[in-house]
């Protein structure tokens, strides 16, 4: 490592900049809603390694993420890396070779001794970058896209916007390109734009152990920072570095850079020279969301899209200083939500004054067919089908997603419009990493949607009546949904259902998030093998990924799970599930002790299969149903209700008078074929006519019958709804 000294690192809050005072404001306005409660100790290490392993690639290419995209800015950070990695040799040589790492690869030094070298090397490549570009002849708009990253000047620390009791080794941030070389106080997630894990040792251990730690920092960078679209960061093992890349479908590893090697120091010189001088955008910043500090809040791009899916060029400005719904998580959709207004606010909002909302914005990157008009799964073309002819049959009492607009973003990388997805994020890479990232299983598109109706998480419901009103709604919605148009939602989940207060006092549902959806009239790949979902929720059909042909059955099982759920943790003042805001780190820790023990959480905890065994097993019979999870319901107002709702829709989707009895329950017989089949991945039958053992598969007849068994099952909610005015509000 650098021996040169760091800069100043003393940093007075008095002394911030006027922009530095505003992100202060926007980090306490937008992150209201913590992330969830995760603490990292080894089996929590463990279980985060064994979790991301597999999506874990190496390929030395993402370095080239970072090249800068203006070929000004290329050709000075060739010129800065080269005269950085020479300066560095020669102090080096001055100073006498010092070997801090042992044979075996251990750092002889203490860990904080670690830390510092390594905070002083990347200051000291910062030093050089600020110079560099003062002295250069790059225009001011080319500047303007520069920056600094500096380390945060305490290590070893907690960000006090951490949900948990961790601590960071190292936190980066960035600076404009002229500012002070001065090292923050103790960062904060909302403020990194990179976390560095470091380990004395390069060992497997070591390794495994940094990555997982690295893994969940980066997940509460994604949950605090709205606008990510990807995460660099980095492990230090003794002498050897790697950067990572935390994409929505990957996470890819460059080989090691051997600092203690010429060749290693010019490299990672290389890198974070780059850092310093490509687009915003390459780091993972989404430029179509800018902060405005003169009014404290944000603006936001909204496209909306020609009816073919395709872009119409048409861009409308949205703003919001707040969030209903954060990426908390580091693979997936990364989908967020914003109350917005199309109005920009007339004066600068007061602290912790929020923007008055008319609409929602939902923003994810979705799985999508590269040409946006040969996408049938598109969210947007599926809303704008609902709105349209909703409105056009007007269908009594239903409440939907309205969409006001919607479609793929784009953006400028130097002069050229982009559209912004899974090829543009790695721009750079080599065909090999292309292939896999961007192949047609992973290609995901960043869509963004602007909604009407406004509405709660299903979690602020204070009663059972709210409770069974708002499920009525969105099964409603998804009853019509798939009877008018056969469009069928597959991701029933306590996420994806708002509670809707009206001005009248009633309380009302909405079934958001379509992009799981398909045509099922059309998507025949997609009915069969296919798992979607969210797992608590999944159906069995789906956690089994058998052949059996997927239908609207697939979601109400899937409502009947969230229904036990919540009839579990219960309601109001004798429940946990009306927190306007997402609980406290000591609520959930008190929450998930108190329920680890039950039945049902082995639905929502451990691998596939134990969650599959589980759910055969509590499903298996009506009886078992009864034992295992109707008995461990919540004792409070309305428990006798919702517990006969429970058994009336199991009953409807498990034990149903239209199939004959060997077809009832999970299983069929005790020692089902079928099933084992099931458990061990064989394919199946889709329907019982290509069965040629004739054993009973009690889920593909069922399939078979799946909208004669929709309708029993509607009904079932229906009935519970209207004899609501006559439910006793006693325990």
């Amino acid at each position: 490592m650098s021996k040169c000294k760091a800069p100043n690192s003393s940093h007075d809050v008095a002394n911030q900049s006027g922009e530095e005072r505003n992100n202060r404001h926007v980090k306490e306005t937008i992150t209201s809603k913590k992330p969830r409660v995760i603490v990292m100790n080894k089996e929590r290490r463990d279980e985060m390694y064994t979790h991301y392993k597999d999506g874990l690639i190496k390929n030395d290419s993402i370095r080239a993420l970072t090249w800068p995209a203006d070929s000004e800015r290329e050709l000075l950070a060739k010129r800065i890396a080269g005269e950085v990695a020479e300066d560095l040799e020669e102090r080096l040589i001055k100073a006498g070779s010092r070997d801090d790492i042992r044979q075996g690869g251990t750092f002889t030094g203490s860990e904080k001794a670690m830390y510092r070298s390594i905070q002083s090397f990347v200051a000291y490549v910062a030093h050089f970058v600020k110079e560099s570009i003062q002295s250069s002849n790059l225009s001011v708009e080319a500047r303007q896209g520069c920056r600094l990253h500096l380390p945060g000047q305490n290590v070893d620390y907690k960000p006090e916007d951490s949900d948990d009791s961790t601590r960071i080794d190292i936190g980066l941030v960035a600076s404009k390109h002229d500012a002070a070389i001065e090292l923050r106080v103790k960062p904060s997630y909302y403020r990194l734009r990179a976390v560095v894990e470091a380990k004395k040792g390069k060992g497997e251990g070591d390794l495994r152990d940094a990555f997982a730690q690295l893994c969940e920092y980066t997940r509460q960078m994604y949950a605090v920072q709205h606008n990510l679209r990807a995460v660099l960061g980095f492990t230090v093992c003794a002498g050897d570095i790697r950067i990572y890349h935390f994409g929505h479908s990957k996470i890819v590893a460059s080989e090691p850079m051997d600092v203690t090697s010429p060749n290693g120091r010019r490299t990672f010189v290389e890198l974070l020279v780059n850092m310093s001088l490509c687009d915003d955008s390459q780091l993972g910043r989404d430029p179509t969301m800018q902060y405005l500090p003169e009014l404290r809040c944000w603006q936001i791009d909204c496209p909306d899209s020609s009816d073919d899916g395709s872009s119409s060029g048409v861009v409308s400005p949205y703003n919001f200083s707040n969030i209903i719904c954060t990426a908390d998580h580091l693979l997936g959709r990364h989908t967020r939500c914003f109350p917005a207004t199309a109005d920009r606010p007339a004066k600068r909002l007061e602290r912790g004054e929020s923007i008055m909302a008319t609409v929602v914005i939902k923003d994810a990157f979705a799985l999508a067919k590269r040409n946006a008009s040969e996408d049938d799964r598109d969210e947007v073309k599926t809303l704008k089908t609902i709105r349209d002819t909703f409105e056009r049959k007007k269908p009594n009492g239903i409440l939907y997603p309205k969409i006001v607009v919607g479609g793929r973003v784009s953006f400028n990388r130097g002069s050229q419009p982009i559209e912004d997805t899974t090829s543009t994020i790695y721009a750079g890479a080599n065909d090999e990493l292309l292939a896999i990232v961007s192949s047609d299983s992973l290609f995901r598109a960043h869509r963004r949607i602007v909604m009407k109706t406004i509405g709660e998480p299903l979690r602020t419901v204070r009663t059972v009546k709210e409770f069974v009103a708002v499920i009525y709604d969105a099964m409603k919605c998804h009853y019509m949904v798939v009877k008018l148009y056969k469009i069928l939602h597959r991701d029933i989940s306590d996420n994806n259902i708002l509670v809707v207060r009206m001005k009248d006092g009633t309380v009302r549902g909405l079934l958001i998030d379509f992009d799981c959806a398909i045509d099922i009239s059309k998507d025949k790949e997609g009915v069969r093998g296919e798992m979607t979902g969210t797992r608590p929720f999944m159906s069995l059909n789906n956690l089994l990924r058998s052949n059996v042909m997927r239908t609207s059955l697939d979601d109400w099982e899937s409502m009947l799970y969230l229904l036990c759920w919540y009839a579990t943790i219960g309601f109001g003042t004798n429940g946990d599930c009306t927190e306007a805001q997402e609980p406290s780190t000591e609520q959930k820790l008190v929450k998930e002790q108190k329920h680890r023990d039950l039945h049902i959480a082995k639905w929502r905890h451990g691998t596939l299969v134990a969650i599959t065994k589980a759910k055969l097993t509590n499903l298996r019979s009506l009886d078992n149903f009864k034992r295992d999870i109707v008995r461990e319901f919540n004792k409070g107002t309305n428990n006798k209700e919702l517990k006969d709702l429970a058994l009336e829709l199991y009953k409807a989707l498990f034990k149903n008078g239209k199939l004959e009895e060997i077809y009832h329950g999970t299983e069929g017989e005790e020692e089902d074929p079928s099933l084992i089949a099931f458990l061990n991945g064989q394919p199946q039958p889709t329907s019982i006519d290509d069965d040629e053992s004739n054993i009973a598969n009690p889920f593909a007849l069922r399939a078979e019958k799946w909208e004669q068994i929709s309708d029993d099952l509607l009904s079932v909610i229906e009935k519970a709804k209207n004899d609501m005015v006559n439910w006793k509000d006693t325990p």
